[in-house]
């Protein structure tokens, strides 16, 4: 027979349910306040907006960087709290008169005080020697990302790959400069040397998944094309990054594709802030969406210090490139100099002003360009001209030669005759040339990669002061 419950019964079980009814609730309303306290997603939030911010080539415009992008990031962190992050790709600690004085100090503090948290090193942040750029890098309160860097002696001062957590969402950033950059400056490879990225960028994309990041950044010191390296088969390596940041060349990209990998870069010397919104889903656990952006920024320009507009050496009797060569060999007391004058025009006016400042001279010689002193033979000296001939004709530049007679036709060494006839000469060169030129004069650099006294180097003086200093 099939039994049926009494009232007693019922009642018990309905007040039953009523209790576990209760509990459920209780217990659900516990969960969520404990998820939000730890800030875990609800399933009714399942889209998180991070902001990235970045700036790159800024080239010492430290009143750009206080006075347009600072306000402009202030305000980014105060309108979406818990959301922004700044970065900076590079670049950054040389470019003006005033900040090139100083060897880059005191512009890595101020990129910190505008809001930035991550910094990526780039090629000219190695102009001012090795002993310089230790102190750019620890002068920088946040994070210095440089995976593909082998610097003992900086150990503990950068790191490879930085996770950060903005909404909710962790996200890593990956930095990464560009390779071979001891072409750019004269220094031991036992103490500074930029290695290629694919294999170091693949362990970090690895290790960041393995610490559970949402988000992949590559932040990379290069453009879309070239920097030695392919960025389309970087990414097609590493299909886990979402975003590139670039840099180095001054082309400015909004945004475009690369692959299935988002490709931004902002323009040089902050006259624009980079702007990227990425909508990350939970669920799916993917950044659904990305918007990016150029924000206009007001153009402050830096105002000239006193220092620069005192008066100059004017250039008595120079004619030519080769005549100005011959005031560098004279002030390093050496049988030859060679040097490429990249800006013909500014150099032309140079030439004509009779009472000149330091700043017209800075005009034409904007590097820091220290010059270093090394010997060579007869022989080798003209296979530097050889390449450096073709190499500032390339580019258009003037190359100057004194201590011998040279001739050269588009470029090419059509003759060279020595003024002294000497097992060895001393030659004056810019730094920049005697490593390499950034890889485009290699000849040069292997002629000259075991002649140069790096720590002479280390405290050579910048054209600009060679050339505006007494005799």
């Amino acid at each position: 027979m099939k039994r049926t419950p009494d009232a007693s019964c019922c009642g018990y079980i309905r007040n039953k349910c009523a209790v576990l009814i209760r509990l459920t609730a209780a217990l659900v309303l516990y969960c969520c306040c404990f998820a939000f306290l730890l800030g875990v997603p609800l399933s009714g939030n399942d889209e998180a907006e991070v902001i990235i911010l970045a700036t790159a080539d800024l080239h010492g415009s430290v009143q750009q960087l206080q006075q347009a992008v600072a306000p402009a990031v202030a305000g980014e962190y105060r309108r979406n709290p818990g959301q922004v992050i700044y970065v900076d790709v590079g670049d950054t600690a040389q470019g003006t008169w005033l900040v090139n004085q100083q060897r880059g100090r005191g512009m890595l503090q101020a990129l910190a005080a505008a809001g930035c948290e991550l910094w990526v090193p780039g090629t000219h942040e190695l102009e001012f020697g090795f002993t310089g750029f230790q102190a750019l890098v620890r002068e920088f309160p946040g994070w210095v990302l440089a995976a593909n860097l082998h610097a003992p002696e900086l150990a503990g001062d950068f790191q490879q790959m930085k996770i950060v957590e903005r909404s909710g969402v962790k996200i890593a950033f990956i930095g990464l400069m560009l390779k071979n950059m001891n072409n750019c400056f004269p220094v031991a490879e036992s103490r500074f040397q930029t290695t290629g990225s694919s294999a170091v960028l693949r362990q970090q994309v690895q290790s960041a998944r393995r610490q559970g990041a949402e988000i992949i950044v590559l932040l990379r010191h290069a453009g879309k094309y070239g920097g030695g390296e392919n960025l389309s088969e970087l990414l097609r390596r590493n299909p886990e990054i979402d975003l590139v940041v670039g840099a180095h060349t001054h082309l400015a990209e909004p945004g475009c594709r690369i692959g299935n990998v988002w490709y931004v870069q902002p323009p040089a010397h902050g006259k624009k802030l980079l702007k990227v919104k990425m909508f990350y889903s939970r669920k799916r656990r993917q950044v659904k969406q990305i918007e990016s952006f150029l924000l206009e920024l007001p153009d402050i320009r830096d105002a000239v210090p006193a220092a620069a507009l005192r008066s100059a050496p004017a250039l008595n009797n120079i004619q030519s490139e080769h005549d100005f060569a011959g005031i560098i060999r004279r002030k390093l007391r050496c049988d030859l100099a060679v040097y490429a004058i990249g800006n013909k025009e500014q150099f032309r006016r140079l030439l004509a002003k009779k009472s000149p400042r330091v700043i017209d001279y800075y005009q034409v010689f904007s590097y820091f360009d220290p010059f270093i002193t090394v010997q060579v033979t007869a022989g080798e000296f003209r296979q530097i001209i050889r390449e450096y001939g073709l190499f500032a004709h390339k580019r258009k530049q003037l190359l100057g030669v004194s201590g011998c007679q040279v001739r050269l036709h588009r470029g090419k060494l059509q003759e060279l005759l020595m003024s002294e006839d000497k097992e060895h000469y001393s030659l004056a060169i810019s730094a920049y040339a005697g490593a390499g030129a950034g890889g485009q004069l290699p000849g040069v650099r292997r002629i000259l990669q075991h002649k140069i006294d790096h720590q002479q180097a280390e405290n050579a003086m910048g054209i600009l002061d060679l050339l505006t200093s007494g005799e």
